[in-house]
């Protein structure tokens, strides 16, 4: 048998983590795709996705040939999780622009919070007592990262849409956290009626999360579908962007958009599916740490982003209560320990 399969069909822990490692990375590189694009936010969340799908659909065809039909719970949970994603990448990208790559990534990981809440909710499930101490820590360095306490920011608006932007940006942040923790909530089901299909759930997510992508540009955003001007003008958000057009898109643009559609959502998504479910709970929680912090490590250099000391702070907070509450720290201490 080849060392890249088991008995399960399912593939082997060395591939695995080559594989789930690929997704991170692709991952840790989306948030920074996005604002090269420089599509309007929800116009990038739409073609993003609406693209993912078609580069998906053959291989879910092929998978489906293979491995058989999705049945239809895991083909309703794949609709009703993509639409909470769908929401999750419109707030997101709006937070890119707002408050950066690198803290929008961060404050993605509020989904370490809603998960165990769910799982409290509809699964009976019993969190560790350290949750209830991590939470309101995570939460307090979520609203330092963001920037609320920092006063105007250096470059750039300071209010937008009659609001500080460090607090729209936030919250749109944490709005995109806690949807994120409802899919991953959902998708998890899916996987679990039906193993060994990893594509055809993806496919479904991607389409169904056009639906709340639509519905942002037709009746929350006033520009729709845009494909002909940006969100920033020469890489910067200009200072009243509720009105000012972007730069004109090009083709460049447009290869930036092909490959964060193809490279960060499609391939991204897929194999950190597959590296998820043929890998420890606990050692992927901590492999997924490593995309917001790799985005925030390379984001100034790319986008030119700068953060502040409190928001470093805030950042320091959000990821170690994140690595704690995966029991990380265990890890560590245990491989000190020689055990």
């Amino acid at each position: 048998m080849p060392d890249s399969l088991d008995d399960n069909n399912n593939i082997s822990k060395s591939t695995a983590y080559i594989i789930i490692m690929l997704g991170i990375l692709a991952l840790a590189f989306s948030a920074i795709m996005v604002k090269e694009a420089n599509f309007e936010p929800a116009t990038n969340a739409f073609l993003r996705c609406l693209i993912a799908f078609v580069v998906l659909a053959p291989f879910a065809y092929f998978e489906r040939t293979k491995k058989g039909k999705l049945n239809k719970s895991g083909f309703l949970i794949a609709i009703g999780a993509g639409i909470f994603l769908g929401i999750d990448m419109t707030a997101w990208n709006y937070a890119i622009f707002f408050v950066g790559a690198g803290i929008s990534s961060v404050l993605l990981n509020l989904q370490i919070i809603i998960l165990p809440l769910l799982a409290m909710t509809f699964d009976k499930f019993k969190p560790a007592k350290s949750f209830w101490v991590l939470a309101p820590i995570m939460i307090f360095g979520i609203v330092l990262a963001g920037g609320i306490f920092d006063g105007d920011p250096v470059e750039g608006p300071a209010i937008i849409y009659g609001y500080p932007i460090a607090i729209v940006g936030t919250l749109l942040g944490v709005l995109s956290g806690i949807c994120y923790g409802v899919y991953l909530f959902m998708s998890r089901k899916s996987g679990t009626l039906n193993p060994g299909i990893y594509v055809q759930p993806l496919m479904w997510v991607f389409l169904a999360q056009l639906i709340p992508q639509l519905f942002t540009m037709f009746f929350i955003s006033d520009r729709g579908l845009d494909v002909s001007h940006g969100t920033l003008i020469g890489g910067m958000l200009p200072m009243n962007p509720e009105v000012t057009l972007g730069d004109p898109i090009t083709a460049s643009n447009w290869l930036w958009m092909l490959a964060l559609a193809v490279i960060g959502h499609a391939m991204a998504w897929v194999f950190v599916q597959i590296g998820s479910v043929n890998l420890d709970s606990t050692i992927v929680a901590g492999l997924l740490l490593l995309s917001p912090i790799i985005t925030v490590l390379v984001a100034p250099y790319t986008s030119g982003e700068t953060i502040s000391l409190l928001q470093g702070i805030g950042v320091v907070i959000v990821l170690g209560a994140v690595a704690y509450q995966n029991g990380l720290h265990k890890a560590v201490l245990g491989r000190l320990a020689g055990t």
